[in-house]
């Protein structure tokens, strides 16, 4: 499968609109250079994933307040 910009286009063309606030997100976490696509090969996180996932365990470890799941759900117009 090749990845062209017009067919990037074409799919986001057909990306329903109750889809749109998500997908911009998501192309947004992207273009911030975030590691969205975070595994190295089936199964393996790449080393800054593996970081990250240290970094947040340790912050709950230290008593780090969460986000309820309403809230994320919410954030993401998926409620």
């Amino acid at each position: 499968m090749s990845n062209t910009r017009s067919e990037l286009h074409s799919l986001i063309d057909q990306i329903p609109e109750v889809n749109l606030s998500l997908t911009r997100r998501l192309l947004e976490a992207l273009t911030a250079g975030w590691d969205v696509a975070n595994a190295a090969s089936e199964g393996e996180f790449t080393e800054q994933a593996q970081r990250d996932v240290e970094a947040a365990e340790a912050y709950f470890d230290r008593g780090g307040p969460g986000i309820r799941q309403e809230q994320i759900l919410e954030e993401f117009d998926l409620r």
